[in-house]
């Protein structure tokens, strides 16, 4: 799953993007460069089976992200083509705000952004409508009048100043517009780049409570430049130093869980064995043959049963021999929705 950061000129969007990649931002090729890395996805309960089971490797989940240089086009305008391209093929977008200088205004600046999302998304639609009249002119096709139909709602929504994030949707009217990719349907984290003056006041919580009402979105306030600069810490040095400023865990953990949810994604886990413990990434409400598939396409299709214990009841009870005596190891078919944090071990036969 990828995830693009973008944001206005200088809002520090390239600084959270090596904060949160341990990229060096001066050895970085500035200009109309596409800025690529992967992050692990931090998460204790895996640290803690990791502890448990003492295999030889632990493996997060890990998340892509990716930095697209350009200027925003401007209100009434297209983005650049490059930078249209690039933000279409993310699954989310992280928007960065600044609220660091004087004068700032997080939220003008983020819905003057937003604005640019829903006039691009708007001249997508408009030039489909009309290639699809001319196409109707010739022959009248239900599945191009379907299409129609469903983009006059969404021309409806943009000419009204609106996102689409709001479209309510059957499954299939959804498969048909995911090729679109339309940036103003797209999951939205806001990162407030603010002051560390404001980060030691407790001022962030009022800069997120700024965009409660935005709809598909949360807000995280930060210090990008301070997080940048734990980032570059040694990860023995970074404890002491966030102890040092009074902070219980640097904010880019945060950022990254947040951005991993905005997505709808959770993790299972599988362990036990001597040779690691693992977090899969999976949609929320997948069923336990589609986990399986997410480890091997062979645990799929010879998927038989899966034996899942959750994530608390196995620290509960220390064992998965301690889990089954006392009934919280359970075995599950093809029709089970594994939850976030279940661990699995999956039966097949191929």
């Amino acid at each position: 799953m990828k995830t693009g950061i973008t944001g206005l000129p200088y809002s520090g969007k390239t600084t959270l993007f090596c904060a949160l990649t341990g990229q060096d931002y001066e050895s970085l090729p500035h200009g109309k460069d596409i800025h690529m890395g992967t992050v692990k996805v931090p998460d204790e309960r895996l640290d803690r089976l990791f502890d448990m089971f003492q295999p030889k490797k632990k493996t997060n989940a890990v998340m892509e992200y990716f930095d697209a240089a350009g200027r925003t086009a401007g209100q009434g305008k297209t983005m650049e083509p490059k930078l249209l391209q690039t933000l279409k093929s993310a699954d989310s977008l992280i928007v960065v705000v600044e609220a660091f200088s004087s004068g700032a205004n997080p939220r003008k600046d983020f819905d003057t952004l937003r604005d640019e999302f829903i006039f691009n998304d708007l001249v997508i639609v408009t030039g489909r409508l009309e290639r699809l009249e001319k196409d109707l002119r010739s022959i009248r096709r239900d599945d191009l009048l379907r299409e129609k139909e469903l983009l006059e709602r969404c021309r409806d929504i943009l000419e009204n100043e609106d996102a689409l994030t709001g479209l309510d949707l059957a499954a299939e009217d959804a498969r048909l517009l995911r090729g679109f990719q339309f940036l103003s349907q797209k999951p939205v984290l806001v990162v407030v780049n603010i002051s560390e003056d404001d980060l030691s006041s407790g001022a962030g919580k009022s800069y997120e409570a700024m965009f409660d009402k935005v709809e598909n979105a949360v807000a995280a306030a930060m210090c990008v430049e301070m997080e940048k600069e734990i980032a570059m810490l040694d990860e023995a040095d970074r404890p002491a130093f966030l102890e040092s400023l009074g902070i219980e865990e640097a904010a880019l953990g945060r950022v990254i869980r947040l951005s991993y949810q905005s997505l709808g994604l959770m993790s299972f886990f599988t362990a036990g064995g001597t040779d690691e413990v693992r977090a899969w990434t999976v949609k929320k409400e997948s069923l336990a043959p589609e986990c399986a598939g997410a480890i091997h396409s062979d645990l799929e299709r010879g998927f038989i049963r899966a034996e899942v214990v959750t994530y608390d009841d196995l620290m509960k009870t220390g064992s998965f021999k301690d889990a089954r005596e006392k009934g919280l190891l359970r075995v599950e078919g093809k029709d089970y929705v594994v939850k976030d944090g279940d661990i699995l071990t999956i039966r097949f036969s191929v």
